[in-house]
């Protein structure tokens, strides 16, 4: 046999490197790129394009078609393995009481430090990871029922519950939930990887029955107006399927989903790209206001001159434009089997008397293709739009009226819970009494107080931004639900309670302001929720 050469020719050889190094290089951008994406990490802006999760804040990309794993949740703790021991701090929320509380866990007791009156904390007890924790606090005579949890990782205990005596107030159909987080992408992006399980289960710790989630079209030339479905035009905004998907998954948790809808004022593409982070939410607030201003003017032309035609013709125009958006959101409910719709929410020059028969027209049409409940979503916030409840006579074709309570309850820093409980309970007297007495509809309230510095003025403020200049005030927030629940739970009216912007991660990036927003996720607020929401029966 005659020997061959083996060595490769040049030009084959040069290849076979070529493509090792292009190999390599690849698996090396990969690498950067899921580093990049896991740690948010954006570069500076130049004439380079910018990440998809930089680009357009609040929206990142659908990261799963990428080729790396799905961030785990910021916060997240990692699981210890079962048996280990662990030293873990114990939240409490209950009754408000003078005496001191104990807590006996596991045949031992722990005196708890006190908070508040109604919170309480302990630095660290000892558990076993797997094990099941039987549990219960005791203040003088009252003592709350025997609670049990296991845990996995080392978090804290967390609980609010009520004493055994405690009234139980029956309430049929009352509805206790959440809202989960408007944040656009980040909110769909993790629905579209299956990421969305453990806020739900969190929620349903926190007391909830129902989910429900903000669906929103958006204005694009508003002065026309002209109302565009975000989906087909803005990455990994929300489309029917994405709901459909939602729908499954809160369902298959074992609770309702109540549909909100929303009109807003986006950047729409070719006005967003190239925009730092606050950039972004400066821009984006600008055309809030200026489309806010535009929706008011409106209104209060309608208002004044219900007659004038070119008035007429603009209202025309919108609900032209509107109906679309209802309907779709109807037929998406009806096939999703989601029990509840919102007839909007952030419409306030429509919410007027004399768009009357433009409301019935679209209830009845809307009526035609979905079954289940109806309401609309109104603000409380005296000095702007709460007027548009008071005047809206086709509410008696609603099934509930949804009040978002958005209002200042004192100016103080740190009112007490007393001066809170007596702010809304005269607030209550004025504002929802008569609105109950004249539409005959019960009241769900959807509550947005924040765990920031002056929380009982509701300064609204972008959570998505970093917001230095707000500062955090988590027992300022836990105080105005208590006083919610002291002055309001037992009134005849109220139907359901959700805490407004529930977010979807364990933990709060400070990228971001969500520790300082209205998420009561892992805050002290969530166990005032977990401890009235336990003494309602429906």
């Amino acid at each position: 046999m005659v020997a061959t050469n083996k060595s490769l020719p040049v030009h084959v050889f040069f290849m076979k490197t070529v493509i090792k190094i292009l190999i390599t290089l690849v698996v090396l951008i990969i690498i950067v790129i899921a580093g990049m994406a896991a740690t948010g990490f954006c570069p500076p802006a130049g004439p380079w394009p910018q990440p998809p999760w930089c680009s357009a804040p609040g929206q990142p990309p659908s990261i799963g078609g990428l080729p790396f794993p799905s961030p785990s949740a910021y916060g997240e703790a990692p699981a210890v393995a079962a048996g280990t021991v662990m030293t873990v701090p114990v939240e409490a929320v209950v009754p408000a009481t003078t005496d001191p509380l104990t807590l006996t866990l596991n045949g031992q007791q722990y005196p708890m430090e006190k908070v508040t009156d109604y919170y309480y904390r302990h630095a660290g007890v000892t558990v076993k990871s797997g094990d099941a924790n039987r549990y219960s606090f005791a203040a003088g005579a009252k003592k709350t029922a025997e609670a049990q949890q296991t845990l996995t990782a080392n978090v804290p205990l967390r609980d609010g519950l009520p004493w055994t005596d405690s009234q139980v107030l029956v309430k049929p159909g009352f509805q206790k939930g959440h809202v989960i987080m408007d944040a656009g992408g980040m909110i769909i992006t993790p629905l579209r990887q299956n990421r969305l399980g453990a806020t739900y289960d969190a929620m349903a710790e926190d007391g909830g029955e129902w989910f429900s989630y903000d669906y929103y079209w958006t204005y694009g030339d508003y002065t026309k107006p002209e109302i565009l479905d975000e989906g087909p035009i803005i990455p990994d905004h929300t489309t029917a399927d994405d709901i459909a998907k939602m729908a499954q998954q809160v369902h298959s948790k074992g609770m309702k989903f109540f549909l909100l809808t929303e009109l807003e004022w986006n950047l729409l593409p070719g006005e967003r790209e190239n925009l730092g982070w606050d950039e972004f939410f400066k821009k984006l607030n600008e055309k809030w206001d200026a489309g806010g201003k535009f929706d008011t003017e409106m209104g209060n032309r309608l208002t004044d001159h219900p007659d004038d035609p070119e008035v007429q013709a603009y209202w025309d125009r919108w609900f032209a434009a509107f109906e679309p958006f209802m309907l779709t959101s109807a037929r998406i409910c009806e096939e999703n089997n989601i029990e509840m719709l919102s007839l909007g929410k952030q419409i306030n020059g429509a919410m007027n008397r004399n768009n009357e028969q433009r409301w019935r027209d679209l209830i009845r049409k809307v009526r035609a293709v979905y079954h289940g409940k109806l309401t609309q979503t109104v603000y409380s916030e005296e000095y702007t739009t709460f007027t548009g409840a008071k005047e809206m006579p086709w509410a008696d074709e609603l099934d509930y009226i949804t009040i978002y309570y958005y209002n200042t309850f004192s100016d103080n820093e740190h009112p007490t819970v007393d001066e809170l409980v007596a702010s809304m309970d005269s607030f209550n007297r004025k504002e929802f009494d008569p609105l109950y007495a004249k539409y005959k509809k019960p009241l769900i309230f959807i509550v947005p107080f924040q765990s920031r510095d002056h929380a009982a003025r509701q300064d609204w403020f972008e959570p998505l931004a970093s917001s230095p200049s707000v500062g955090q005030d988590l027992t300022g927030q836990a105080d105005l639900y208590e006083a919610f629940f002291r002055s309001t739970i037992d009134e005849p009216w109220l139907s359901g309670v959700y805490t407004w912007g529930y977010w979807i991660e364990p933990g709060f990036n400070p990228k971001y302001s969500f520790g300082k927003s209205s998420s009561v996720r892992n805050k002290p607020a969530s166990l005032v929720v977990r401890k009235w929401f336990a003494q309602v029966q429906d």
